[in-house]
């Protein structure tokens, strides 16, 4: 009888360690086709890479996934943009259409402001097109930047890998007005 309760117990142990070793497994994870938008204002000059803290950018859903396809949001029908993400001039072009749309049509969308490393994050979001507009302009000493609007896709398809936590990096353009310097002759 004994030989059996000790067979019991070193099956019960070995059970208890397989069960263990199957929780440190990682197992791929759906997040039930959600991801996220990392964007990280940065800029640079001669002398060095500059965070744009207290950044804020307006997040508008202006598409979705339908039929193998991305379509327009109900709410940008009438905007006549057309999704080209193979031309990224196209694709600019579509930005600056839907930020003037937005703009005309008082629509509301998700605001989020960098935090001192320049970083602002959109989570939980669906698939979709998602167009991303910087509301002011933002000063660094003298120097004045702004972003172009922009469009990003999530899940993003980045050298054929489907991303759905995506990383994007705006472009700024700054906006600073050159110091005015005068040439006044020497007084003799």
């Amino acid at each position: 009888m004994s030989r059996i309760i000790k067979r019991k117990r070193i099956y019960m142990c070995m059970a208890s360690v397989m069960c263990m070793l199957l929780l440190l497994i990682p197992l791929p994870v759906s997040a039930n086709n959600q991801g996220s938008i990392l964007l990280k204002a940065t800029v640079e000059d001669e002398a060095a890479v500059y965070n744009l803290s207290n950044t804020e950018f307006t997040m508008y859903q202006v598409g979705i996934y339908k039929k193998n396809s991305w379509v327009l949001e109900t709410e940008f029908a009438k905007s006549g943009v057309v999704f080209d993400f193979e031309d990224s001039s196209a694709q600019a072009e579509a930005a600056k259409k839907l930020e003037k749309y937005v703009q005309d049509n008082n629509i509301r969308g998700m605001s989020g402001k960098t935090n001192s490393d320049g970083e602002v994050m959109y989570r939980n979001l669906e698939k979709g097109v998602y167009l991303f507009v910087q509301i002011h302009t933002t000063q660094i000493g003298n120097q004045v930047y702004r972003s172009e609007p922009f469009i990003i896709t999530v899940p993003g398809n980045y050298d054929g890998q489907i991303i759905w936590n995506v990383t994007a990096e705006p472009k700024f353009k700054n906006e600073s007005i050159p110091p005015i310097t005068t040439n006044t002759p020497p007084v003799s």
